[in-house]
């Protein structure tokens, strides 16, 4: 199997710079999740990966060779299923192009064992418009399976999803990944799903690479104040003295009854209550009430 390597990569639309001297190793028989806010190149990069674009500057390649389009199979964000043939068609389309043109028997094989792994294979025989939105991303996640490629790119597979069903489909790739020893790049904004399903997290941001490394590593030693804050799931409390730049979440924030702080807002999570107050923000299963004063403390704080 071989690795995916980014070398120096640069991509320019115009006067708009849309990837800037990217380099990244993508380890074959891995999940890499690429995450970023919106413009920050995540879809640029996907299709070079893909091959359906090239670069301007640098080179992507697989293994030694330079990416080249056949060698990756994509899912979208609403994968553009034949409505005029059933699920079963659907996903054997791919392998009777005349470019693959695979045998019935290889063809049978293919198709049985990723719509099994997808928990699919009683829909076989049904059309598209007599599916729901979840089983028509299963399809569409099948038809790029059953390819026999190098790669496998996902571009936000679960966006249309809800939250209960997303987790459900990706829980079915790692699944399916891990008992393949595929390789897999996956785009997302859900930072759940990129949590859930990778091995690797590359964060971009303006078209560089932020960060790279485990969710763990990503969450807990972010690089920079903006990895900082598109990871974390509420607002970061920001100090900033001369150059230097501290900030703390409202996770790892202590609230106190009594002090200096003035309660502003209290939003109720579910178990627990985000409290923002004129001096930061904390997460507590406290309920404290709009007006009360308190001290906040932060108990884990990262320096710029």
């Amino acid at each position: 199997m071989d690795d995916l390597q980014v070398r120096n990569v640069s991509r320019f639309f115009g006067e708009s710079v849309a990837l800037n001297d990217v380099s990244l190793t993508l380890s074959a028989g891995t999940i890499t999740s690429i995450m970023g806010p919106s413009g920050s190149g995540k879809t640029t990069l996907l299709r070079l990966l893909a091959g359906l674009d090239s670069p301007d500057v640098g080179k992507v390649l697989i293994g030694d060779a330079p990416a080249t389009l056949g060698e990756a199979a994509l899912c979208f964000q609403a994968s553009p299923l034949y409505p005029h043939l059933n699920v079963w068609d659907n996903v054997a389309f791919p392998l009777k192009l005349k470019a693959v043109k695979a045998s019935d028997d290889v063809v049978d094989q293919r198709v049985r064992r990723v719509l099994s792994m997808l928990n699919i294979e009683q829909l076989s025989g049904r059309k598209i418009n007599e599916l729901s939105g979840g089983q028509k991303q299963r399809v569409g996640i099948a038809r790029a399976l059953v390819r026999d490629v190098k790669v496998y790119l996902f571009d936000e597979p679960m966006a249309h999803l809800d939250q209960a069903l997303a987790r459900e489909i990706v829980a079915d790739l790692r699944k399916i990944q891990q008992e393949l020893g595929l390789t897999f790049v996956y785009v997302t904004h859900s930072k759940s799903d990129a949590f859930a399903i990778s091995d690797q997290i590359v964060i971009l941001v303006d078209g560089k690479v932020a960060q790279v490394g485990s969710a763990e590593e990503v969450v807990d030693k972010p690089t920079t104040l903006m990895v900082a804050e598109f990871l974390s799931p509420t607002e970061l409390t920001v100090r900033r003295s001369g150059g230097d730049v501290s900030a703390w979440r409202p996770e790892d924030t202590t609230l106190t009854r009594g002090g200096a702080a003035v309660v502003e807002s209290v939003t109720y999570l579910g178990r627990e209550w985000l409290v923002r107050t004129n001096n930061g923000a904390a997460v507590t299963s406290q309920h404290v009430e709009v007006g009360e004063k308190v001290t906040l403390t932060p108990t884990k704080v990262f320096r710029f």
